[in-house]
C-alpha cells in the first residue's frame, strides 16, 4: 500500500484555519436568517471546487519530489567535490550549475504550478468558513475540508498521532449522524 503524501501544515494554512473559524462564528445574525436553516447547497458546491483545487496542487507531488532528489543530490555532489579539493567553484558557482539544470527549472515550474492551485484552495476556504453550516451534510463538508486540505490529517487512524487523532474523532463526532460515520471510515486502519 502506498502511503498518502505528506505535507507540512504551514503557519499560514493553520492562520487561515483559525481565522476561518473565528470567522464563521462571527457570521453576522442577518446573514444566517436569510438563509434557509435546511440549505447547505453553497457549501456543498465550495467543498467540490476546493477539493477540485487540492487534488490539482498534490497531483504534480511525486515529480516535485523526484526532481528535487536529483538537483539536491547534484549541489550534495559539487559541494563534496569542492570539499574534497576536486573542484575549484564559488558556492556562487556551483549554485548556478545547479540553477541551470532542466531538472531545477521543471521543480520550479511544478511548484508554481501547484502553489497556484493552492491559492485558489485558500481562497476558495476562506469563502466556506464565512458560511454557517446548517446541516449534517454541510458540517461534513467543513470538517472534510479542515482534516484533508488545512490540516493534512489523511493518515488512518492507526498512523495518526495520538493527539492528531483525537482531534480529527471529536471534529467528526461534531458532525454527527450518517455523515459522520461515512468520514470515520474513510480512515478506518
Amino acid at each position: 500500500m502506498t502511503q498518502a503524501i505528506r505535507t507540512s501544515t504551514t503557519r499560514r494554512q493553520f492562520s487561515k484555519l483559525l481565522a476561518g473559524l473565528a470567522g464563521a462564528a462571527a457570521v453576522p445574525v442577518a446573514a444566517m436568517a436569510a438563509a434557509s436553516p435546511d440549505d447547505d447547497s453553497a457549501l456543498l458546491r465550495l467543498e467540490e471546487k476546493i477539493f477540485d483545487a487540492w487534488r490539482a496542487a498534490i497531483a504534480p507531488y511525486e515529480e516535485i519530489h523526484r526532481l528535487d532528489d536529483i538537483w539536491r543530490r547534484e549541489a550534495g555532489r559539487l559541494y563534496e567535490e569542492m570539499k574534497q579539493g576536486r573542484l575549484t567553484l564559488t558556492d556562487d558557482e556551483r549554485w548556478q550549475i545547479v540553477w541551470a539544470m532542466p531538472e531545477w527549472k521543471e521543480h520550479g515550474r511544478l511548484v508554481e504550478l501547484s502553489n497556484g492551485h493552492f491559492d485558489r484552495m485558500f481562497d476558495l476556504i476562506d469563502e466556506m468558513w464565512a458560511l454557517p453550516a446548517y446541516t449534517e451534510a454541510g458540517r461534513k463538508a467543513k470538517v472534510a475540508v479542515a482534516l484533508y486540505c488545512v490540516l493534512d490529517w489523511r493518515d488512518r487512524d492507526d498512523e495518526l498521532d495520538y493527539r492528531e487523532l483525537m482531534a480529527r474523532r471529536l471534529l467528526i463526532e461534531l458532525v454527527g449522524g450518517e455523515a459522520a460515520s461515512s468520514l470515520r471510515e474513510s480512515f478506518a486502519a
